[in-house]
């Protein structure tokens, strides 16, 4: 873990967790948001300005307002490399254009929506990259991600790009209502049987050995917003296979009857390490929370015994 928390890289989808406008005085527009840069190792210089000690990267930000108009300009002094950086901005959504060698920008007018790669710069002997991005909106305007009182609350996810975690999983009756399973996830550095790699901003890596000592390896995707993680399956990433390759066929865990993990949670402990096992814990959506004292985050899921909407159920991919 402890790699992931330096060279942090910000692609794009996540400049929005960057900045924020909780907290802030009324003719202010934004800061730059301290519960999602401190975990990434980042320093506090002023609610504009953080610094990296290590890596010597820095965030910056300038906001003003004319007219009718806010205008938020975050500049990011980056050590990675931007070849990715690059080709994540032409799988953009909403998508973006390229101007230029190094501009791009959204494709509608309102609100600007821009990216600029500027020149290089070196600090203490250490070449570093710099990206801007743009923002120009209306006053008042709000957007999908804004709440009922900010237009940039604040997030507290953990950035988990490029972060390696062990983990270990429980799925039991929840103690306050009988009627429920809970699954529990706890990730942490200190080595377990189950590692899980976060390579990028969507994708990660699931590395496990079974229980006849065979190493597999399974990659899907996640999404990461708020205090929520969600976990997706990769084409055919998460199906046994037969020997020729191809992915097996197998019932969904809401069509195995007594088998079923939401049947009974002790099924869930007698497979640990099989492919149905991680199936169940990573086609899920769960509440998280960065315990930043002991360095533990801890998932969670309550899942009700009798389940009526199959659509939210785990399915194997077919």
């Amino acid at each position: 873990m402890g790699k992931g928390l330096f060279a942090q890289k910000f692609y794009p989808r996540n400049f929005i967790h960057l900045y924020t406008d909780e907290g802030i005085p009324e003719n202010k527009v934004a800061k730059l948001n301290a519960a999602y840069l401190l975990p990434t190792g980042f320093q506090r210089v002023n609610d504009s300005l953080y610094i990296h000690p290590q890596t010597k990267e820095r965030l910056s930000l300038s906001t003003r307002q004319q007219d009718n108009k806010n205008e938020l300009l975050l500049t990011y002094i980056t050590a990675a490399d931007l070849s990715v950086f690059r080709a994540r901005l032409l799988d953009y959504e909403p998508k973006l254009e390229q101007i230029d060698a190094n501009t791009y920008q959204a494709t509608f007018n309102n609100p600007v929506v821009k990216y600029m790669i500027a020149g290089d710069t070196v600090i203490d002997n250490k070449r570093l990259h710099a990206i801007k991005f743009l923002l120009i909106y209306d006053k008042g305007q709000k957007f999908p991600f804004s709440s009922d009182n900010y237009t940039f609350p604040v997030t507290e996810t953990y950035p988990l790009q490029h972060t390696t975690w062990y983990f270990t999983a429980k799925y039991e009756r929840s103690p306050s209502n009988s009627e429920y399973n809970e699954m529990r996830i706890i990730f942490g550095k200190e080595k377990t049987a189950y590692k899980i790699e976060f390579v990028d901003d969507i994708n990660f890596k699931l590395t496990y050995t079974d229980p006849k000592k065979k190493t597999h390896v399974y990659q899907g995707q996640y999404q990461n917003y708020k205090s929520d993680i969600s976990f997706f399956n990769r084409q055919g990433g998460w199906s046994d296979k037969d020997k020729t390759g191809r992915a097996l066929a197998t019932p969904g865990e809401q069509y195995m009857g007594k088998e079923s993990f939401y049947e009974d949670p002790k099924k869930f402990a007698e497979e640990a390490g099989t492919a149905r096992y991680f199936r169940f814990i990573f086609l899920n959506n769960y509440q998280a929370i960065y315990h930043s004292d002991s360095g533990l985050m801890e998932l969670s899921k309550q899942e009700a015994r009798e389940q009526e909407d199959i659509l939210s159920m785990p399915r194997r991919e077919r």
